[in-house]
């Protein structure tokens, strides 16, 4: 496909910049933050809904709800290299509205089975496996059309807006699932993140952009030099590499732990739907306070020290939450989920506006599926050796065995170059990887992002 530069067109003036609310009051970034904050509601809902079904509707098993998180991810591991050329082939609003739309689908199907009698555990874990392809894509696609619409030095906003009424979601989400669940069954939080879909969709098509820029069929390289292009730019560097497996490795115990949360609550310490809900709410303002502080915190310290840094002085807080038990020490949950949300959020903003910023835009795709493949692949492990350690030891055991694993991972970036980094390369620094791969640093990636 070759190194094409793509000029990104001034979308916002000078004014627009003075205004409050920046990006905000612009059009296209106004409809996207709009309709990305919707879904992200109701998806927030959906995660609280779908284990909350499969314990309360299936009686399902503490490995199968286990199972219910790999099977959302697993998709990454299967098909997320190929995906990733994919998307950079095909035009990437498109693939946006489609998996909407194929998730607003999916979302209605399950209600209805659980209405009418026929819903089974195999059903369910095919509807989140459908759903969690669906993510796939949209995920690859946004990292990868979001640079056609900010400028370079809007895209820490962008991000930490984005990122910051994501956070916003995993507050109010999880507490109105609960809620809701008590109120109106399971079902009712599934069918309101099926109508947050068909929102986003709408924002979506509303855009208005110039074409995406995209090669002629006959310039196109086969898939496999495709991803070849991609995987260059974790083999060809002195930290981007450590990065990607610090990330995979952070991503399998923060998701085996996150996968046994809820079982954990209910099962071993008695706590009520709608109180969990709240607890996992009250946890999620530390993300919505990591995307605030991520701007201003690279402007301090830079964007690698940050990255650095905030890793592993948050990841030891995992251990408070197999720590927690009845009454007051539910406490020790809270500030627990709490420290490593802020933790995460940050660190997956510094990362996600590194990455927009250094790889070129048509490598965006395949460069972000390489390493979601590698990351996200490394979910499904976790949530089925939580499963297994869960049947085994107990469901406290197991926690501690991946709250720990969790912890002590960020030590390892201590022993990279990154320690003495003070900001992360940009685009404009970045040689050719195609015509000198042997000089090309790599691009990483964060649990997350």
């Amino acid at each position: 496909m070759g190194n094409r530069e793509i000029r990104v067109p001034p979308y916002i003036t000078a004014a627009e910049k003075r205004r409050p609310g920046g990006l905000l009051r612009t059009r296209n970034f106004g409809l996207l933050w709009a309709g990305e904050s919707v879904s992200g509601l109701g998806s927030a809902i959906t995660t609280v809904a779908v284990p909350f079904l499969a314990i309360t509707v299936l009686h399902a098993s503490t490995g199968t709800v286990a199972l219910l998180t790999a099977a959302s991810w697993l998709p990454w591991f299967l098909i997320g290299l190929p995906a990733g050329t994919w998307v950079d082939r095909w035009p990437r609003r498109r693939i946006l509205v489609s998996a909407n739309l194929v998730s607003a689908a999916v979302l209605t199907a399950i209600p209805v089975a659980a209405w009418t009698g026929v819903l089974t555990v195999p059903m369910l874990l095919a509807a989140v496996l459908i759903a969690g392809t669906s993510s796939m894509f949209f995920t690859l696609a946004f990292n990868a059309y979001l640079p056609h619409l900010l400028a370079p030095e809007e895209r820490m906003e962008g991000n930490a807006k984005l990122q910051a009424s994501a956070s916003a979601a995993e507050v109010a989400g999880p507490g109105l699932g609960g809620l809701l669940t008590e109120v109106a069954g399971a079902v009712g939080g599934l069918l309101i993140d099926a109508v947050t879909f068909i929102v986003s969709a709408t924002c979506l098509l509303r855009l208005r952009t110039t074409p995406e820029p995209r090669a002629a069929a006959g310039e196109r390289p086969s898939m496999l030099r495709q991803l070849s292009e991609g995987l260059r730019y974790f083999k060809y560097g002195e930290f981007m590499l450590p990065m990607l497996i610090v990330a995979a490795m952070i991503n399998l115990g923060m998701l085996g732990v996150f996968s046994l949360r809820i079982v954990f609550l209910v099962r071993a310490e008695g706590v009520a739907p709608g109180t969990v809900g709240v607890l996992i709410s009250l946890a999620s303002l530390g993300g919505l306070l990591g995307a605030v502080l991520a701007s201003r915190a690279v402007a301090r310290f830079g964007s690698a020290r940050t990255y650095v840094g905030v890793n592993v002085v948050t990841a030891p807080f995992m251990l408070l939450l197999p720590a927690s038990g009845p009454g007051w020490q539910l406490a020790l949950f809270t500030v627990g989920s709490f420290v490593v949300m802020l933790g995460a959020t940050l660190s997956g903003t510094v990362t996600a506006t590194f990455r927009v910023n250094y790889i070129p835009a048509h490598l965006l795709g395949r460069v972000t599926a390489v390493s979601r493949f590698v990351i996200s692949g490394t979910v499904p492990l976790g949530a089925a050796i939580a499963g297994v350690l869960a049947t085994a030891f107990g469901i406290g055991t197991a926690m501690w065995v991946l709250a720990t694993f969790f912890a002590v991972t960020p030590l390892l970036l201590l022993a990279t170059s990154m320690r003495s980094m003070r900001d992360f390369p940009a685009l404009s620094s970045q040689p050719s990887v195609s015509s000198n791969p042997a000089s090309a640093p790599g691009c990483g990636d964060q649990a997350g992002g």
